[in-house]
């Protein structure tokens, strides 16, 4: 009977921490989602409740530590978990996918690109992790290689919207046009988050308000001569952050700087136009597309 007894206590005490640690990862993903203004106070909260589970359950309290380490821009603890669970995990797919997810969010692009693509090596017929590849790459400036994704996304039956597919296929369609490979476009991107790390700033973006957004525009023509300029495409390429106003504008006199001090060669600053945007209202764009 006692050891009956310890078993039924045993079995609650279970349940419970069980019952916790679902509400710490379902916290942990609503933050990490859906919330770009987070108190400092709740992070370290929940910090706290996760190292309570890292002995019973590695894997998920270190997922939700990198989580929590990338919310609070703390990059050294986020790689620190996210290794400690690959070498538990190593061929576990949904481990790559995890530490995609945490580096584009702290605006590693490449990397991110690089973890999604090996993602797809373990689990190449998922169409959820091609979906995500095809993210990647085009938020690291690799097109033509998303176009190549997004084919074999549609082809795993994976969920691929018709704007989606038009603005992807058009973009393809114009970097070709203009001699525009990826390396070149991955140079520019980096360009951009290196002026942003200076200021010790990320790009901000979740699920309703996106890190970044892209569109065609069109420049307005220039009357010299008497004559009036044709208006030129350009692809346009936002990045959001967290500041505004005059601040937002020297962070773009910046960027502009570092762009000209660049290698870049013109026939790519004439047809693609970076800048960081910030935007308060929620809900997709009505033009281009976001990710």
């Amino acid at each position: 009977m006692v050891r009956q007894g310890f078993q039924e206590v045993w079995d609650v005490a279970r349940s419970e921490d069980e019952k916790r640690l679902t509400r710490i990862l379902r916290d942990s993903e609503r933050f990490f989602n859906y919330e770009i203004h987070i108190d400092r106070e709740s992070l370290v909260a929940l910090q706290d409740e996760a190292e309570d589970f890292v002995m019973s359950h590695g894997n998920i309290a270190r997922l939700i530590l990198a989580r929590l380490a990338c919310l609070a821009k703390d990059e050294e603890s986020m790689r620190r978990h996210h290794y400690a669970i690959l070498e538990n995990s190593p061929d576990d797919p949904a481990i790559f996918r995890d530490y995609s997810e945490s580096l584009r969010k702290m605006g590693y692009y490449s990397e991110a690109r690089e973890m999604a693509r090996r993602a797809h090596e373990l689990a190449p017929a998922d169409g959820e992790l091609l979906r995500m590849l095809v993210k990647d790459c085009m938020v690291s400036g690799f097109f033509q290689a998303s176009w190549h994704y997004l084919d074999l996304a549609i082809r795993a039956n994976a969920r691929v919207t018709a704007r989606e597919y038009d603005f992807l296929s058009q973009s393809v369609l114009f970097l070709r046009e203009k001699n525009i490979a990826d390396p070149e476009l991955e140079r520019l991107q980096q360009i951009a988050i290196a002026v942003l790390r200076l200021e010790e700033l990320l790009p901000m973006g979740v699920f309703r308000s996106p890190a970044v957004h892209m569109e065609f525009l069109y420049n307005q023509p220039v009357a010299s001569g008497g004559k009036e300029s044709k208006k030129q495409v350009f692809l346009m390429w936002g990045i959001q952050t967290s500041v505004r106003g005059d601040h937002l504008g020297i962070l773009n006199a910046r960027l502009y700087q570092a762009i000209s001090r660049s290698q870049l060669g013109q026939h790519i600053l004439s047809h693609i136009k970076i800048r960081f945007f910030h935007r308060t209202r929620e809900g997709m764009m009505s033009s281009g597309f976001n990710y």
